[in-house]
């Protein structure tokens, strides 16, 4: 996903959200250290057993572990949602179980971000968007902070509304 192909009212969602979110946690520049954190971890951050993963002004919490196999079905769903717009469309019967199960692990849990900073309250966001029915997707901030480019958040951050 290339942020300047984006329509005018989602850059502007996006970087209101976004701002808001990087206040909660101290700046700009901590929120952009936390997804440098984030990305250049060994194992991914989301692997963790403990479901908690420190960074270096905080630490991020959810609700139960994830295993490895479950967080790649879910980056190639990720893949297929970007070409087609659909994660389970198209999929044959092993591939749609597989996948199916990876969304009813996920839909429930939500990530929530702790600064060390106790001034700053922190954020929170779910893995899958499940408002609407028949149409489940990977929300954007996961997306952004956990496999997107780190570029693309800060074309986020700097756009000018």
């Amino acid at each position: 996903m290339n942020f300047n192909d984006l329509p005018t009212q989602q850059k502007e969602q996006l970087h209101n959200t976004f701002i808001k979110n990087a206040n909660s946690v101290g700046g700009v520049n901590a929120f952009l250290k936390m997804i440098e954190d984030i990305k250049t971890s060994k194992p991914k951050a989301l692997l963790n057993k403990t479901a908690i993963f420190h960074y270096s002004s905080g630490r991020l919490l959810w609700e139960k572990s994830i295993f490895k196999d479950t967080l790649t079905i879910l980056q190639s769903a990720m893949i297929k949602e970007e070409k087609s717009g659909d994660m389970i469309a198209g999929l044959d019967p092993k591939e749609y179980k597989s996948t199916m199960n990876m969304m009813r692990v996920l839909k429930p849990i939500k990530i929530t971000i702790v600064p060390k900073d106790e001034a700053c309250e922190g954020f929170e966001f779910m893995i899958l968007d499940t408002t609407q029915e028949k149409k489940t997707k990977v929300t954007l901030d996961f997306k952004i902070i956990f496999f997107y480019n780190i570029d693309f958040a800060k074309s986020i951050l700097n756009y000018k509304v």
